[in-house]
């Protein structure tokens, strides 16, 4: 008796998977030959595989930050300034800004939190003067200072997160300190 359940059951499972090759097929548009194939032949075509990978694919915040900039505002101090004029981050739909931070050269700067913001605007005048940092000697041909690599990175509520990189190249500046000479 157990035999001839477990016979009807097997038996049912390869009709269930027989109609499954079949409606795979019939969804695909496969010949009728291609039996053997449609096994072995993906789920979904392409176009539907990308659509899904669309669908799947999240939202991530955005981050809009003009060319950063390095001046010398006063020259024979050694201390150049790099800023934008404006930095702004925006959170995908539904979800708020947790924080905007700018590092220059792996050493944080400026850490900005919000607190339930869809975005997060810093014009140049709240950062001040700029972030400080050495001009260097004349290197090159050029004659440039030193160049300083930078990261905005923005974190979401979602767990996502955006940065942005850069470099920027600072004039030279040579500080010239002349000492009296004192006679003993």
């Amino acid at each position: 008796m157990f035999t001839k359940r477990l016979l009807a059951l097997l038996g049912t499972l390869g009709l269930a998977g027989a109609f499954i090759v079949v409606l795979t097929q019939w969804t695909l548009g496969l010949p009728p030959s291609a039996a053997s194939d449609a096994a072995a032949a993906p789920m979904f075509s392409q176009a539907a595989q990308d659509s899904i990978r669309e669908v799947e694919a999240p939202d991530i915040s955005f981050i809009q930050s003009d060319s950063a900039t390095c001046s010398r505002p006063k020259p024979g101090s050694g201390v150049c300034t790099i800023r934008w004029t404006n930095l702004y981050v925006t959170a995908a739909s539904g979800s708020y800004i947790i924080s905007m931070t700018v590092s220059i050269d792996n050493q944080m700067r400026a850490y900005h939190a919000g607190f339930f913001q869809d975005n997060i605007y810093i014009p140049s005048e709240m950062t001040g003067p700029g972030y400080q940092v050495t001009c260097g000697y004349p290197q090159g041909d050029a004659g440039l200072g030193n160049t300083y690599s930078y990261t905005i990175r923005a974190r979401e509520t979602t767990g996502l997160s955006a940065a942005n990189y850069g470099s920027v190249t600072c004039p030279a500046d040579v500080v010239r300190v002349y000492l009296p000479l004192v006679r003993k």
